[in-house]
């Protein structure tokens, strides 16, 4: 777990930009808060602060146990500090910008024994893959940390969840290829919450995710896998993405939604010889293959998703506990 203090004199300001990055961080970031110089130094005496978030006027005497140090500032475009004026996932955001810029190493290599990859992929189009997969990263979620990945090249996601422009898939690409010792800050700075769940816009732009390489996408997968401190990564597929048989492959668990007509029911049976006749029929022991039942509406609003019958029938497939303690 990471650990964030929000430091100044002006109480106001502080605890109510330390409250709104506690409910944006959720369970993986403790934020600390403090407003007296004495408070913070008899604190790190004897523990660690990761990032410390600071108005220009207060004081820290011992800066030995700071990971990183960033001024808040009253002017914009100030070099290594960040504007105080903005919104509270763009002040985040750019703090960590700020310290994968300043480390050399970002220090968060984590055990990859436990983590999963779970890939969503049917050749079936408008088959709810997307409304699937989102739901059952929020059902997760609850109980794990989870990042979610949208793989198709032109999904509107971001269209649907409200949030237009910024970083994007492509732009974790670049930091796994370029900056790969401070990954887990780049993560960190990209991504965006529905719920609980953390996910990286898609790619805005069809041209450049059609130049991927399947080495690029690998090299993502496995910074990711390695570098971050995520239990389950959820990769909502397409054959658009190059290399797509090897990423399934490296899936823990591989859902394909299919349907009782005939025209799916060939769908399914060609991508299914195919995985057999190119050498992945293992990938066919890892796959669940579901249909969705027929549900009375899917709402617009991403966030609902966890409140629906497609929610259920997530439950029931993956025996989530309603208790709250996961699988059963």
């Amino acid at each position: 777990m990471k650990t964030l203090a929000i430091c100044g004199l002006e109480k106001e300001y502080v605890t109510r930009l330390a409250e709104a990055l506690r409910r944006m961080c959720g369970k993986d970031t403790e934020v600390l808060l403090f407003t007296d110089s004495e408070a913070i130094s008899e604190y790190l005496g004897s523990r660690k602060i990761d990032i410390c978030l600071s108005l220009e006027d207060f004081k820290i005497q011992d800066l030995s146990n700071v990971g990183s140090l960033i001024y808040l500032s009253e002017e914009e475009n100030v070099p290594s500090k960040v504007f105080r004026y903005m919104s509270c996932d763009r002040i985040y955001g750019d703090a960590l910008a700020l310290c994968a810029e300043k480390s050399g190493n970002s220090g968060h290599i984590f055990n990859s024994g436990e983590k999963e990859l779970i890939g969503i992929y049917t050749p079936i189009k408008r088959s709810f893959q997307t409304s699937f997969a989102l739901t059952l990263g929020q059902v997760l979620s609850r109980t794990k940390k989870v990042l979610y990945l949208n793989f198709e090249s032109f999904s509107g996601f971001d269209n649907m969840a409200g949030k237009l422009g910024g970083s994007d898939l492509m732009d974790l690409l670049y930091f796994s290829e370029c900056d790969d010792a401070n990954f887990a800050y780049r993560v960190d700075s990209l991504k965006e919450r529905l719920g609980e769940l953390d996910y990286i816009s898609p790619t805005k732009a069809f041209v450049k995710f059609s130049l991927v390489t399947a080495e690029q996408w690998e090299k993502l997968l496995n910074s990711i896998i390695e570098k971050t401190d995520y239990e389950t990564v959820i990769l909502d597929l397409s054959e658009n993405v190059s290399g797509l048989l090897d990423i399934l492959k490296k899936c823990s668990v591989v859902y394909t939604i299919t349907d009782s007509d005939k025209v799916a029911t060939a769908k399914i049976g060609q991508y299914e010889s195919i995985l057999r006749e190119s050498g992945y029929q293992d990938i066919l022991s890892r796959t669940e293959t579901i249909k969705i039942p027929v549900l009375r509406e899917i709402p617009h609003n991403y966030e609902l998703l966890p409140h629906t019958e497609l929610a259920d029938f997530v439950k029931k497939l993956i025996r989530y506990d309603l208790g709250g303690e996961g699988n059963e």
